[in-house]
This record gives structure tokens, C-alpha cells and sequence, in this order.
């Protein structure tokens, strides 16, 4: 971690330097305005796509935290633009996971595949949100109690951070791991709307969702390591490490479901699936003269 705390000789006034290197101004103000246009994007998307789970994903958004990095380059001291960009920098990853929890189950449903899932889709949200709640809140309360400047408190602070980063590698990889079986299972075993309508290219949103996964796995891989590494560590005296493995990865995380949004396809899985029941319910029965019912099979134009 790359906080110093400094008690103060002869007098003088204790002070902590909260960076081994000044940040950057304009890297700071370059990725704000990334996550502010990003930020803008996906609020627009959540409108005709109806997707309101994305409100997490939108609360998300860096950028406030590096409009604090670059406020930051005006002081190494200053607790207040720290504060500001660790608070929001570190806290946003559990944010943005959770609606990438909420994404799976609502692909799940949108096909009527449940029985593919490992899990029930229901509880797949909920075990999933609420462990990310618990993630988000240990890392909010571990920065938190860093604002204090108390040397003691800073370094429980720094431990907790460290165990909830531990934690949210943890679940994530069990996500993974769930979401790449339902994959499998449904290509294997495909349910009948995607035997139905093939041009859906539901797998391009899988893998936008895995990318999205692994780029937040390797922000908090790199994170959990700058947190248990000494302050002299490569990770925590080069801001480039901030920039590649936190910012970067994190826009790329927003980039992704912008390209391959996933309400684009759970509308229309769930129209194409309203269509064929409604289809097939006019068409699979038709009355005979002598009031007998006959039952003909449905098959489905293509679209």
C-alpha cells in the first residue's frame, strides 16, 4: 500500500503522504472524461433496452474517482482528493459485478433454460448480489477508516480492503465457473427457443460477460497485490500500474457491454419467445366439422 504516515518532529504537525509518486493530472482528467462518456452511454442504453438491473453498473462509473487523481497532482497530502478517488476507485468493481451477476440470470430466463443452470436462477442472483453487498461494503468500510490519519486504524483499514479483494476473487471465480457450465450445458443441450432461432448469437454475449469478468478479476488481482505488497514494490511506486490494471480494465469491463449489450438480447429472446407461444396457440388447434379438435403441429416461420 502506498500510504506513509509521517507523526511529526519537534513540533510540527503530523501529516500522511499518501502517494510515493505524484499523479498525473492528465491521465487523471483523460480516463474521467472515458468513464463520464461511458457512464453517459450505458444510461441512454438502459432506456430502450428496459434495463434498469444496470443502475449499479451506471453508479459504477470511475469517474468522479479520477477527477480526484487529478486533483490529487495538487497535493500529495491532501485527504480530501484521496479520500474522493479512493473512496469511488475502489468501491465501484463490486458495483459494476453486480449487475454482471444479475445479467447471467436474466440471460437464463430469457431462454427458459433454468434447467441448464447449475443454480437456481433466483438464488444465483441473490446469493451472488448479496456476497458482492458484503464485498462492496468490507472495501467501503476499509477506506473508509483510512480518512482518519490515525497510523493504527489506516493499517486495519488496509487489511480489510485486502480481505474483501480476497474475498471478490473468490466469488467471482465461482461465477465463472457456473456461467461457463450454463454454456456448455445450453450448446449441448440447446432449449427450444435457441433450436428455434439460431440468428440470435446469444454466444457473443457470453463472452462479452466472461471478458467483462476477467477484466474485474485482474483489477482486483492487481489491487489485492499493490494492498499486500510493501510501499517500495514496483505496484505501488509506478502509477502506470493504476492506469493499465484498474482504470483500463475497468472502462474495458463498460466497453464490452456497450458493443454487446446484454438487454439487447434478453428483449429479444423474450419477444421471439412471446411470439411463438402466441403462435402457436393459433395454429396448433383447428376445429373439424362433426366438433372434434384436431391438434397440428407448429412450426415456426423463420425470422
Amino acid at each position: 500500500m502506498d500510504i506513509v504516515f509521517h507523526p511529526g518532529v519537534n513540533g510540527s504537525d503530523p501529516y500522511v503522504d499518501f502517494y510515493p509518486y505524484t499523479p498525473s493530472a492528465t491521465a487523471g482528467y483523460a480516463f474521467m472524461a472515458i468513464f463520464g462518456v461511458s457512464t453517459i452511454v450505458h444510461t441512454i442504453l438502459t432506456i430502450p433496452f428496459r434495463a434498469a438491473y444496470f443502475i449499479p453498473f451506471i453508479l459504477g462509473g470511475e469517474t468522479f474517482g479520477y477527477y480526484g487523481r487529478a486533483w490529487s497532482h495538487e497535493s500529495r497530502t491532501d485527504i480530501d482528493s484521496w479520500a474522493l478517488q479512493e473512496m469511488l476507485i475502489l468501491c465501484a468493481p463490486p458495483l459494476i459485478s453486480a449487475t454482471v451477476y444479475m445479467v447471467l440470470g436474466r440471460i437464463i430466463r430469457s431462454f427458459d433454460a433454468e434447467h441448464l443452470s447449475s443454480i437456481r436462477t433466483k438464488r444465483l442472483t441473490l446469493i451472488f448480489v448479496l456476497n458482492d453487498i458484503l464485498c462492496f461494503c468490507t472495501q467501503l468500510g476499509g477506506a473508509g477508516v483510512q480518512v482518519t490519519g490515525d497510523a493504527n486504524i489506516m493499517n486495519i483499514g488496509k487489511k480489510v480492503v485486502l480481505a474483501g479483494l480476497i474475498f471478490s476473487l473468490i466469488i467471482f471465480a465461482l461465477f465463472v465457473l457456473i456461467a461457463t457450465k450454463f454454456h456448455r450445458r445450453a450448446l449441448r443441450s440447446p432449449p427450444p427457443l435457441l433450436l428455434l432461432y439460431t440468428d440470435l448469437k446469444w454466444t457473443r454475449y457470453m463472452w462479452a460477460l466472461y471478458v467483462a469478468c476477467f477484466a474485474i478479476m485482474i483489477r482486483n488481482l492487481v489491487r489485492t497485490i499493490q494492498f499486500g505488497a510493501s510501499r517500495t514494490a514496483a505496484v505501488n511506486t509506478s502509477e502506470v500500474y493504476i492506469y493499465v490494471f484498474d482504470a483500463f480494465m475497468m472502462f474495458l469491463s463498460m466497453l464490452v457491454f456497450m458493443v454487446y449489450h446484454p438487454g439487447r438480447l434478453i428483449k429479444r429472446s423474450r419477444r421471439l419467445a412471446k411470439a411463438g407461444s402466441s403462435s402457436s396457440n393459433r395454429d396448433s388447434t383447428v376445429e373439424t366439422g362433426s366438433g372434434h379438435v384436431l391438434l397440428t403441429e407448429y412450426e415456426p416461420r423463420e425470422r
